[in-house]
């Protein structure tokens, strides 16, 4: 959603399915961004999921990654 209240849209290649119900409390862990990938919380794939639907709504990004993977060992490629 735009600063006018408009929902956007992105055309994009990328199609990520939501995760087999299998997956749905897997651990993983919540990042956002700020000059560095800053964790703020471990918990389940399925409140995760809940928690960046939530952020989104509000206007904020927030990144899910296993948490076994830290994002500030990779490259700056995400930035």
């Amino acid at each position: 959603m735009d600063s006018t209240g408009k929902v956007q849209t992105v055309d994009s290649s990328w199609s990520l399915p939501l995760p087999l119900k299998e997956y749905a409390m897997s651990r993983v862990t919540v990042y956002f961004y700020s000059d560095n990938w800053v964790p703020i919380k471990y918990c389940s794939l399925e409140k995760a999921i809940l928690l960046h639907q939530k952020a989104s709504l509000e206007g904020k990004e927030i990144l899910l990654f296993p948490a076994n993977i830290d994002p500030n060992e990779f490259s700056n490629s995400f930035n």
